[in-house]
């Protein structure tokens, strides 16, 4: 009697293009700062399209009409990104430096948001808190 090998019938794990990720984290630019424009900053653009330079600087969101009182960088990570790292490595020192960090979870065939936090300074926040309740 020959002996049956155990054959798995699960789907091979689809390995995870990195083009996908840099296409999921381009759209969520787009959509944020159409969000942004949406909300009243009409001048909010990716820095991809607008400066090199500020896409190396860590700011993922633009404004240039200088409503914006912040520098954006956009995380779409499974992991925390480490606010303080990715600050440091901003050479804009002068202005509050925000991340919106959209948190995904791995599903079967995909990744869906668990939801959306903005990581900020404290000092910022408290002058956020100040104005609004002017």
């Amino acid at each position: 009697m020959k002996k049956q090998e155990n054959v798995s019938l699960d789907k091979p794990k689809r390995k995870r293009n990195p083009k996908n990720s840099r296409s999921r984290g381009n759209a969520y630019e787009r959509r944020i700062a159409q969000e942004l424009r949406d909300l009243g900053f009409p001048g909010v653009v990716t820095s991809r399209s607008e400066s090199k330079r500020m896409d190396n600087a860590k700011v993922d969101l633009i404004d240039t009409e200088h409503k914006l009182k912040c520098l954006l960088q956009l995380k779409l990570t499974q992991a925390t990104p480490n606010y303080f790292k990715i600050r440091k490595e901003c050479p804009i020192k002068d202005t509050p430096f925000c991340i919106i960090w959209n948190k995904t979870k791995q599903t079967d065939s995909t990744y869906r948001s668990e939801g959306e936090v903005v990581l900020l300074d404290k000092d910022f926040f408290y002058k956020l808190i100040q104005k609004y309740y002017e």
